[in-house]
């Protein structure tokens, strides 16, 4: 039996540990910010975006950690069952060892190596399998990890934006016109903000990033692929030309113009925000106009 015993003892060293909820520090209430910037003529459009792009991550993190918990579970399971399972198919086998017949006996230490072998491969196999289906987990984790922090602007800089020291220069002319889909799109993108933010979700309660565009677009009776790097359609446009309705495309996520430098996108919930190019280490590919 001492095969069996020395499987066991293999199986429990294998066992995944569990994952411990992530401790996340809390972000900073800025709330009093932006009035403060707009009393002293400043922009603090950096610092909220930093802010903003924080909570972001802390949300896609709590999120990652949330979809591995479940996967390290039954992974830990799967090896539990096979342990009983060697347990119950060595013990009839074990009766062999007690025969006085040494090909019996034999045979019996033969089927028990066997037995142990098997559980063990089937183990390791398993925890390959669990390495697989945390790949996504682990490269979600890793474009965080790599994000490009936001720098915020220096004196200098926020000079040039204010216009300290420098006669006032007069505001840029808004686009007018736009396409009437493209703001039905917007509008009703933004009759969701406050949705809760649900996982392939395309309505019904909950959306994800492309399940919200897809919807709102649908609803000014415009249909777009379900993926979000699949929705750069249309004619790409720059940011001096966005309109309501344009879409800002990422390699794994997109959110929709709205006017005024802000965008609406399915955040936890759905949420408006400004216009911005990065988004936790993903490849933007451009502000996309779905009606061309």
């Amino acid at each position: 039996m001492k095969q069996v015993v020395d499987a066991l003892h293999t199986l429990s060293a294998l066992e995944p540990p569990r994952l411990p909820a992530p401790s996340i520090p809390a972000l900073p209430d800025l709330a009093a910010v932006g009035p403060l910037a707009a009393d002293m003529s400043a922009d603090a459009t950096g610092l909220l975006s930093a802010l903003e792009l924080h909570g972001r991550e802390r949300d896609t993190v709590t999120e990652l950690v949330s979809r591995a918990g479940p996967l390290i579970e039954a992974a830990a399971r799967d090896l539990i069952a096979i342990g009983v399972g060697l347990v119950r198919r060595a013990i009839p086998v074990a009766a062999g060892l007690l025969t006085p017949s040494l090909a019996g006996n034999a045979a019996a230490h033969a089927e028990l190596t066997l037995l142990a072998t098997e559980a063990v491969g089937s183990a390791q196999s398993r925890l390959r399998q669990l390495e697989l289906e945390l790949q996504p987990v682990v490269a979600g984790l890793d474009r965080v990890s790599d994000a490009e922090e936001p720098r915020l602007r220096t004196v200098p800089e926020l000079q040039s934006v204010t216009g300290a020291g420098h006669p006032p220069t007069p505001a840029p002319s808004t686009p007018t016109g736009g396409s009437a889909a493209g703001q039905a799109a917007a509008d009703a993108a933004l009759s969701q903000v406050g949705t809760p933010y649900a996982w392939g979700g395309t309505g019904n309660g909950g959306y994800d990033c492309s399940g919200l565009t897809q919807w709102a677009y649908r609803q000014a009776g415009v249909e777009l692929p379900r993926l979000a790097q699949e929705q750069d359609i249309g004619r790409q446009v720059s940011a001096e030309e966005l309109q309501p309705g344009d879409l800002a495309v990422w390699d794994g996520h997109v959110a929709m113009y709205t006017g005024n430098g802000m965008m609406v996108e399915a955040g936890d919930p759905v949420q408006t925000n400004p216009v911005r190019t990065s988004n936790i280490g993903m490849g933007f590919q451009g502000f996309w106009r779905p009606t061309g």
